[in-house]
């Protein structure tokens, strides 16, 4: 085992900075998987909450632990809640045809109409969200306000647990991309409809929306004392759209919300589902080693420390298909390669997104394994 010198919090930093570690970081997002290992005789949607928090703690330890927390508790600390858009309808293990054993998915669904573009260029989009969150969820303000409040004291005490355990946590407030709010309103289909029948005004929308998603950022940020901000990406990638599309709806307003976070301190976590080899580019006009470029395992994840190398750390990207089908030598190889590759400065090792519900352990053991045994080719 290589000799550690530093902290988690410390090797997190150093890592961030595109500054020397002592070892590569490990940080792996692990959700579902821990409650699946977690007394596999009972069904997961039975858990309560404080069960699959004590899930994730005994994974995080028979895991031989790592050294960062995605997140506190159980989902983000939305003391704000007017981070996202409703999607659908949340469909749990056993319904609608759903394996008993398999993972919570989404129904996604049109939650928003054409009209509502309106009032988001009038009203802005924390005004809209207090007309459309009740009109769609059948809530009312209090009660989602209530639910919200009661998601951010579970994350605050299990926030303690971790701290005590010097365990950073890196993501204290969630954004998804506002063209990625949209398009889960709409669905995508009707989004990328509307990008072409009426480009100026999901322009328009997509800007008014920017000054309220930094204002909730700084207000949850603030109510979890935590100086990181996950910005969920994934919608608006080369997979899906051309560069001209991605330059003139897009990446302004991500720019506007990373430039707003660092300037107030906040360090931006950027996770970046789908493929986004062709974007890569555009993340070197965002501060310099202010932000993470977490990628998937689709994203040529070599190609990222090629075009950020000296700009921003990369964090990835062992696949799900590797954990779940693949042998521990095999995870263990690309591990190796990762390491060699992209970890000399400025790489944190990671799951390509959350490792699967029915990875195998021994595998997963093996991610963590190698970033505390494995020094890169020097």
């Amino acid at each position: 085992m290589i000799k550690e010198t530093m902290t988690p919090e410390q090797r997190v930093m150093a890592a961030l900075r595109l500054e020397r570690y002592d070892r590569v970081p490990v940080i792996p997002i692990i959700g579902q998987f821990a409650t699946r290992q977690y007394k596999l005789s009972r069904k997961i949607k039975d858990l309560d909450t404080w069960q699959s928090i004590e899930a994730i703690r005994e994974n995080f330890d028979s895991l031989g632990g790592y050294d960062g927390k995605i997140v506190a508790g159980l989902a983000w600390p939305i003391s704000t809640w007017r981070t996202n858009a409703p999607k659908g309808k949340r469909v749990l293990p056993g319904e609608k045809g759903i394996s008993e054993e398999f993972s919570v998915q989404y129904d996604e669904q049109t939650t928003m109409t054409v009209e509502d573009y309106d009032k988001i260029i009038n009203k802005g989009w924390n005004a809209f969200c207090e007309e459309y969150f009740p009109r769609v969820t059948g809530l009312s303000l209090e009660e989602i306000e209530r639910r919200n409040k009661e998601l951010l004291d579970i994350y605050l005490k299990d926030a303690v647990y971790w701290k005590q355990r010097n365990i950073p946590i890196i993501a204290g407030a969630l954004v998804v991309s506002c063209e990625m709010t949209l398009s889960l309103a709409r669905t995508f289909p009707q989004f990328t409809m509307d990008l072409h029948r009426m480009p100026d005004k999901v322009q328009a929308a997509l800007e008014a929306m920017v000054p309220d998603f930094i204002d909730n950022v700084l207000r949850d940020t603030k109510a979890s004392g935590v100086p990181w901000v996950h910005i969920s990406l994934e919608r608006g990638s080369g997979a899906y759209y051309n560069l001209k599309t991605y330059e003139r709806f897009f990446f302004p307003q991500l720019k506007k919300i990373v430039d707003a976070m660092v300037d107030n301190g906040i360090y931006c976590w950027l996770h970046m589902d789908t493929d986004w080899t062709l974007n890569l580019p555009y993340l070197r006009h965002l501060p310099a080693k202010k932000c993470i470029c977490n990628t998937d395992s689709i994203t040529d994840i070599f190609k990222a420390g090629e075009v950020l190398k000296g700009h921003m750390c990369v964090m990835g990207d062992v696949p799900p298909s590797l954990t779940k089908l693949g042998t521990k030598d095999e995870v263990v190889q690309y591990c190796e390669k990762l390491i060699d590759v992209l970890g000399k400065e400025g790489f944190i090792l990671c799951s390509g997104c959350e490792v699967p519900i029915d990875a195998r352990f021994e595998n997963v053991r093996a991610m963590m394994d190698t970033a505390r045994n494995y020094y890169p080719h020097r």
